[in-house]
């Protein structure tokens, strides 16, 4: 910004061959105009980056018991995230919403990715289950009416 500001406020002495108003460098206009372009600018590029880097900073799933400890399935990428930190207020078996850490996961390993719980912004309640086969096996096919 300083660069660009002392570009637009140095000024050239016109040749002789034209007529000056006697006015050097940038109009008011013009300065005020690059001004709040750069601002504008700016502005923007801090508002996506806030909003890039709070997206990556809290995820929104079901609880659930895994192998290693407490898995939650990310609603919005569909990951597993295994939950370490300090997840002793996150039940089983309920949707929250964490705040945390994405653990970069190892090249090469399987499983889930770690998720670091700095804190649960919200709980929503139980899991919505879906409907196991047993359940709907204990239905009886409708037949259609003639």
């Amino acid at each position: 910004m300083l660069a660009l500001s002392s570009f637009l406020l140095c000024g050239a002495s016109s040749p002789t061959t034209c007529n000056s108003s006697g006015h050097i460098g940038p109009s008011t206009g013009e300065v005020v105009g690059a001004a709040v372009g750069i601002s504008a600018a700016v502005v923007v590029g801090v508002v996506v980056l806030v909003e890039v880097n709070k997206s990556h900073h809290s995820i929104k799933g079901c609880v659930s018991a895994g192998p290693n400890g407490v898995v939650v399935e990310n609603d919005s990428d569909k990951k597993s995230y295994l939950l370490v930190g300090d997840p002793s207020k996150v039940k089983v078996g309920d949707v929250v919403r964490l705040r945390g850490t994405k653990e970069k996961k190892q090249k090469g390993s399987s499983g889930t990715q770690d998720f670091v719980v700095t804190e649960m912004s919200r709980d929503y309640g139980p899991c919505k289950a879906a409907p196991t086969a047993a359940a709907s096996a204990a239905i009886p096919p409708q037949t259609p009416k003639s």
